[in-house]
């Protein structure tokens, strides 16, 4: 395979996805023609607003986007929350790698999914929002502050990122998908380990 990681506590499932013991489901797709990204990686205020508009026009919202280091590449770290369509409530939160090459790339995506009783970290978190700073301020503005789109707080529509997705919360609710979507993003990142004919072809621009 062209990418490798440690998959200690994955169990295949078939070649190239795997499920860890909370549900979640990692996939590599590899794909041999020039990546899709808006924007190139060295202008990362533009490769986050545009992503971020791109993934509200899609039904969901951009979390967090970072580019980073793989064994050596520049790589694009992302989260993503997007609906789920067979039910009324809760989300699944997209996080992933994609390693850009001229030609090709590498995706490693992790789906973690709410299951059970959905909000509370939400809940919790926005009472705490309102009690610290809502006191003689305009509700409708507090709610304006309280979500709105990543890197670009003038995009409407879609899921915008509210404040209990801070990574303050992870703590506290460390089952919360995003939590473990974030936990497992930091576990990976050091095990990958990439083919030497893909580390050679020409670089994204």
């Amino acid at each position: 395979m062209t990418l490798r990681f440690d998959e200690t506590g994955w169990q295949p499932l078939q070649p190239g996805a795997y499920r860890n013991a909370d549900g979640d489901v990692a996939a590599l797709y590899g794909f041999d023609l020039p990546p899709d990204l808006p924007a190139p990686l060295e202008r990362l205020e533009e490769l986050r607003r545009r992503t971020a508009a791109k993934t509200a026009e899609a039904g969901g919202g951009l979390i967090e986007l970072d580019v980073i280091t793989l064994d050596g590449l520049p790589a694009v770290r992302q989260i993503v929350k997007l609906p789920l369509p067979d039910r009324p409530a809760g989300v699944a939160y997209v996080a992933s790698f994609t390693v850009p090459r001229a030609d090709r790339s590498l995706v490693l995506k992790i789906q973690c999914v709410e299951q059970g009783i959905t909000g509370q970290r939400d809940s919790i978190a926005l009472n705490h929002f309102l009690t610290e700073y809502g006191q003689g301020r305009d509700l409708q503005d507090m709610m304006r502050w309280w979500a709105q789109h990543a890197y670009a707080p003038e995009i409407q529509g879609g899921l915008p990122r509210n404040l209990s997705e801070d990574p303050g919360w992870d703590p506290h609710f460390p089952q919360h998908p995003l939590s473990r979507a974030r936990r497992v993003l930091t576990a990976l990142a050091p095990t990958i380990e990439l083919h030497p004919t893909f580390k050679s072809a020409p670089p994204f621009a």
